[in-house]
């Protein structure tokens, strides 16, 4: 009776670890489940939206009023293949997702069963692809799906490219107010804008010229669209020394905010005298934060004369 006793308190207790473990196990699974938000973004999908892409009705258009053409038709049938690829991939991330929320008993089954007829017309449309291939050049079935993708691999690279460029650009704007009220507008781009950055003065601000004593303000757009951030910074009177051919001058001293060092250069023509930009450099916040609202120091210290 003891031993007996002893068999069913190990075995109670080891159903109670088991039943402790599984339910740890289960919590944490439905804490990493809670840390995806996507994936429960299909919980209130009534149906699972697919559809071939436009490129398929595309090539059979053409098969169809062009079926001997032996240049365009591998192209467009290439361009299909392409267009397929996104679907293909996104079919095999949702699977494995949504089969997780199937078993747990949160997906509806008639979306589960979209799912799989989606894939099912995927697989349709591959064959038809592989098998139009071999049709246009025999040993070219195995080998279309393989020759697309690298085509969309370098598209996909340039777009990044193109993207990375796009938020690594920069545009300075810089208004120079006369004390008689005329405004002076010059531009200047750049990229990767951090500390001391020259900034390019566009062709068209070359020739533009600034009095001796001005109000500034100046404002750096970093980025497009959304992604996109300013600075800004603004000086109530910047003086030049009508004496020096050439100096530098700082606008900005607000470390949180925009700063540039800018080069004058002096322009006379008989008793006028003006004043050129030739060199910009600026410097953006460490953080790289949000733009500074309203302008950064309210002072212009000379940097010296280079």
């Amino acid at each position: 009776m003891l031993f007996l006793g002893l068999v069913l308190a190990a075995a109670t207790a080891l159903l109670c670890y088991a039943g402790y473990v599984f339910l740890i196990v289960d919590k944490r699974e439905a804490a990493k489940e809670m840390e995806e938000p996507e994936l429960f973004e299909e919980l209130d999908m009534k149906e699972y939206f697919f559809e071939l892409p436009e490129a398929v009705d595309t090539f059979e258009e053409l098969r169809a009023t062009n079926p001997s053409d032996k240049r365009t038709l591998p192209m467009a049938l290439l361009n299909r293949a392409k267009a397929d690829i996104p679907l293909i991939e996104q079919l095999e991330k949702d699977h494995p997702r949504m089969a997780r929320l199937f078993n747990r008993g949160l997906l509806p089954n008639s979306v589960w069963e979209q799912l799989l007829d989606a894939e099912a017309c995927m697989d349709t449309e591959v064959h038809d692809v592989q098998a139009e291939a071999e049709k246009l050049q025999k040993g070219w079935g195995q080998g279309v799906f393989g020759q697309a993708y690298q085509i969309l691999r370098k598209e996909r690279e340039q777009s990044a490219m193109q993207a990375q460029a796009q938020a690594n650009a920069a545009v300075l704007s810089l208004e120079f107010t006369k004390l008689s009220g005329g405004v002076v507008k010059l531009f200047a781009e750049g990229r990767a804008v951090g500390q001391q950055t020259q900034m390019v003065l566009r062709g068209d601000c070359l020739q533009e010229e600034v009095a001796f004593k001005t109000e500034v303000f100046a404002e750096l757009e970093v980025g497009t669209g959304d992604e996109s951030k300013k600075f800004s910074c603004r000086v109530p009177e910047l003086l030049l020394d009508k004496e020096q051919d050439k100096q530098w001058k700082q606008i900005g001293s607000d470390s949180t905010a925009l700063r540039l060092q800018v080069k004058f250069v002096r322009r006379a023509n008989n008793l006028h005298i003006g004043f050129g930009v030739a060199d910009i450099r600026a410097t953006i916040p460490l953080s790289g934060g949000s733009a500074a609202a309203g302008g950064g120091g309210s002072s212009a210290a000379a940097a010296g004369s280079r």
